[in-house]
C-alpha cells in the first residue's frame, strides 16, 4: 500500500498486541508486520504525552503509520521492517513508566516474529524520548540504535558511554519552547559524540524553525521522520540540516535506511574537538536569540502544560548535575510564562 493511499488506509494494515504481565503491568501496542519470509529489523516507538493513553490512540495520534507504506518499507535493509508503537498505560507516560514491562512486550514480540535481533532500534518523541533512553540504557545489548525527537531529557555522559556502540539520531529545533535546545539537545549531542565508538554512526537533524506541536512552538521535529524526509515534510521547516558526529553534512538523509543498515562499527579513539564544541556553542547563542524572539508571541500555557513539564524529572535524582539542568530549564519556562502574562495584562 503506497503513501498516497492515506493514513486511514495505512493504519488499517496494523494489528494490536499485548505484552506479558511483568511487575504487575502489561503494555499493549499497535504493530505492523511486513509480508515477507525474510528476517526484518524492528522499530520500537514511544509516543509523547497524550498520544498513547487511550487504547489505539498510540497509532492514530501521529503519522508513523507512513512507515508501513511500500515506499518506506522498501528503504529498510531487508525489504521491510516490523514496527511497534507502544501504548503508555494510564495515568503515566513513558517518562515515568517502569522499563521492564515495556521490554517484556518488545522481547515477547520479537520472539514471536521473524525479527532480525541484530537490528532492533528504539525511538521516542517528547517525554517518549525519555522512555527510549531508559529502555536502551537498561538493555544496551538488545538494541542496535536510538532515535530521539524533541527529547524532554538529555543523555548524560554516563548514559552516553552505555550507548556508545549504538547508532544514534537526534532530531530537534533550536527554537523549541518546550524541549530546550541547550539543556536537552546540545548536552546530549556533545556527550554522545564524545563517547561514541564511530562518529559516522551518529546524526543530528536540526532546524531554526519547525512546525507547532499543540501549544508548543517549534516542537514537531518528528514530522520529518514520519515521512522519512519527504519534500512535503522538509518544506515545513526552515534551516533544516543533518550532520554526523564528524560535522559532515548528510545530503540525502533517510532515518529508515540508516537505522536498518547492517553496517558494523569500526572502533575509534577520536574525541570531539574543541573547534566542534565552540561551533555548537555559537549555534546555541543564535538559538537563544531566536527562541526569545518567538517566545514573545507564544500562546499562554495552561496549568496542565506545566504539570507535564515537570513529569519524570524525579526519576533520576541520583544524577545531581542532570537534575539541576532539568530544573533550570523548567524554571526558565515558568519565568517566560510570567513575562508573557505580564505583557498580556499590561496590554489589557
Amino acid at each position: 500500500m503506497s503513501m498516497s493511499s492515506g493514513l486511514t488506509a495505512l493504519r488499517g494494515q496494523w494489528s494490536r498486541g499485548y505484552g506479558p504481565k511483568t511487575d504487575g503491568m502489561s503494555i499493549s501496542y499497535s504493530y505492523y508486520a511486513p509480508k515477507t519470509d525474510r528476517k526484518c529489523p524492528l522499530a520500537v516507538l514511544m509516543p509523547g504525552a497524550g498520544e498513547g493513553t487511550p487504547e489505539g490512540h498510540e497509532l492514530d495520534a501521529n503519522d508513523f503509520a507512513y512507515w508501513s507504506s511500500d515506499e518506506l518499507q522498501s528503504r529498510a535493509n531487508a525489504g521491510g521492517m516490523y514496527i511497534m508503537i507502544m501504548r503508555a498505560p494510564e495515568p503515566v507516560y513513558f517518562d515515568t513508566c517502569p522499563t521492564e514491562p515495556i521490554f517484556a512486550a518488545v522481547r515477547d514480540f520479537a520472539g514471536n516474529h521473524n525479527v532480525d535481533m541484530g537490528r532492533v532500534f528504539v525511538g521516542g518523541w517528547c517525554v517518549g524520548a525519555t522512555g527510549a533512553v531508559n529502555l536502551a540504557e537498561a538493555h544496551p545489548g538488545f538494541f542496535d540504535g536510538v532515535m530521539l525527537f524533541s527529547p524532554r531529557t538529555f543523555v548524560s555522559d554516563i548514559e552516553a558511554k552505555t550507548l556508545k556502540n549504538m547508532k544514534f539520531w537526534l532530531f530537534s529545533s533550536k527554537g523549541d519552547t518546550y524541549s530546550n535546545y541547550a539543556t536537552f539537545v546540545l548536552t546530549s549531542w556533545n556527550n554522545i559524540t564524545s563517547a561514541t565508538a564511530d562518529k559516522s554512526q551518529v546524526r543530528l537533524t536540526s532546524s531554526s524553525l519547525a512546525p507547532r506541536a499543540a501549544l508548543i512552538l517549534n516542537h514537531y521535529s518528528w514530522l520529518v521522520a514520519e515521512q522519512d524526509f519527504s519534500p512535503a515534510a522538509t518544506s515545513q521547516y526552515k534551516g533544516l540540516t543533518t550532520v554526523d558526529g564528524n560535522g559532515k553534512t548528510i545530503a540525502s538523509p533517510s532515518v529508515i535506511s540508516f537505522m536498518t543498515s547492517s553496517e558494523s562499527y569500526v572502533e575509534e579513539t577520536e574525541t570531539e574537538t574543541e573547534t566542534e564544541t565552540e561551533s555548537e556553542t555559537e549555534e546555541e547563542s543564535e538559538s537563544e536569540t531566536q527562541t526569545e524572539t518567538e517566545t514573545e508571541t507564544a500562546p499562554e500555557y495552561s496549568e496542565k502544560d506545566y504539570t507535564e513539564l515537570k513529569r519524570g524529572e524525579d526519576e533520576k535524582q541520583s544524577n545531581p548535575a542532570k537534575t539541576a539542568l532539568i530544573i533550570a530549564a523548567v524554571a526558565a519556562s515558568l519565568i517566560t510564562a510570567g513575562v508573557i502574562l505580564a505583557i498580556i495584562k499590561k496590554k489589557k
